[in-house]
This record gives structure tokens, C-alpha cells and sequence, in this order.
């Protein structure tokens, strides 16, 4: 497991390198340009060119291992980690640059869990703060579906595992609405349960839909429990 210290040291070293390349590369143009012109510099544009690509190699794979030890961090489980909503969007860290590179799945696995850490208080208000607002203005069944996760829970939940299902994002005049759908697959002392989610992870053109706006509550026999669905009644951006 990486602990953010050490991906930190990682991230400064790939903007060294990057930063590096950068100038390389610039160099690599004007004396390439000197060179088609003046026909000097030769052998000076060639070791140019050779150490840029060399270079520009190595910084593609730093940046790629930089990703994936980011996501090897265990981030759902930091305590520092405070849902919240701004300028339409769903913000998972106050660390800009974490959330950057976080991957979708990583996002809707942070996301999953504080739904269920939620789902386990029992308590209404608590619940009901992970749906978008639109969608407790306009469904009128939800508090059916929030006393489902209450009784859920009631059961006693042994097992959480949580998979991302997709995303879907809108595009309009250069802002997109994204929504990820994911599910948590859930073992009480009882029986099984399959939650089905779609989450407004940003949508600059509606605020209130921050948030989830469809769930779906499934028996082990994937038979419907409970449906409270807000895309079905508002689709607006």
C-alpha cells in the first residue's frame, strides 16, 4: 500500500522530469529550426532529439506508475474525506490533485462507502442526505426507500462490496453532467441485498441534482423492493 507521502515525493519528481522534457522539447525545435536553416548544429539537434524521446518515454511511464500507486492508496478509509458540493460538483478530497487522478471506480468506491457508513447510523436525516435535492422535492416514494435501508440495516450488515456498473456523462457548450452508477451488494444476518445507484458527480447546470437521483433495492431473488426514481420524473440538466 503507498501512503500519500511517498506519492507525493513521486508527484514532485514527475513535474522535475516533466518540466525537463518540456525544455528538452523546446530546445529539440529551435535547433532543429537553426539546423533546416543555417545547416549547423547537427550533431547538437540529433543528441537533442535522442534524449527528448528518451526522456519523453520515461516521464510517459513515471506518469502512468504515479496513477496507479494513487490508486493503490486506501482513501475510502481516511478519515479527512468530507463529501461535499461545490460549483457543481461533488468534491471527495480538499486536495485538488487527489481527486485529479483519481479513477472513476475509486471515486464511486468512496462514494458507495460513505452511503452505506450512512446507511448503518439508522438515522433518517443522515440518509436522506446522500440524494440530490431535486430528487427529494420531487419523489414522492423516497421516504419508502430510505425506511427499506433503515430496515436493512436493522438486519445487522455483516458484508459491503461495492462495483461501478458505467458512467454517463452530457455534454453542452463545453460543461458536461457526469453520473457513475454502482451498486453495493449487501449481506445482513437475515438475507442478501443488491442496491443499484445512479449519483450525480457533477452537474454545473443543475446544482439540486448533485447527488443520487435513482436507486433501486433488489432481494437475493432480484426481485424489486423498492424503486425511487427521479430521471424518470426530471431528465434536466
Amino acid at each position: 500500500m503507498v501512503n500519500l507521502i511517498t506519492f507525493g515525493v513521486s508527484g514532485v519528481l514527475t513535474v522535475v522530469v516533466s518540466l525537463i522534457c518540456i525544455v528538452l522539447l523546446v530546445l529539440t525545435i529551435v535547433f532543429g529550426i537553426i539546423r533546416a536553416i543555417k545547416k549547423k548544429f547537427k550533431k547538437t539537434f540529433i543528441i537533442l532529439l535522442i534524449v527528448t524521446i528518451l526522456l519523453g518515454i520515461i516521464d510517459f511511464f513515471t506518469i502512468n506508475n504515479l496513477i496507479k500507486n494513487f490508486n493503490e492508496i486506501d482513501i475510502s478509509n481516511d478519515e479527512r474525506i468530507n463529501i461535499k458540493q461545490e460549483d457543481g460538483k461533488i468534491i471527495l478530497s480538499d486536495n485538488p490533485v487527489e481527486q485529479f487522478f483519481m479513477s472513476d471506480d475509486k471515486k464511486a468506491g468512496i462514494i458507495c462507502n460513505d452511503i452505506m457508513n450512512r446507511v448503518e447510523t439508522k438515522d433518517y436525516e443522515t440518509i436522506k442526505g446522500v440524494f440530490s435535492k431535486d430528487m427529494i422535492n420531487n419523489v414522492k416514494n423516497l421516504d419508502e426507500g430510505i425506511n427499506e435501508l433503515i430496515n436493512i440495516s436493522n438486519e445487522g450488515i455483516t458484508n459491503v462490496e461495492s462495483q461501478m456498473n458505467g458512467s454517463e456523462t452530457h455534454w453542452n457548450s463545453g460543461q458536461h453532467r457526469k453520473t457513475y452508477r454502482f451498486s453495493c451488494d449487501i449481506t445482513t444476518n437475515n438475507a442478501k441485498y443488491s442496491i443499484g445507484f445512479e449519483y450525480d458527480y457533477e452537474n454545473p447546470f443543475n446544482n439540486e441534482r448533485l447527488g443520487v437521483n435513482r436507486m433501486v433495492i433488489l432481494d437475493e431473488n432480484r426481485s424489486i423492493l423498492v424503486l425511487v426514481d427521479n430521471e424518470g420524473i426530471n431528465k434536466g440538466y
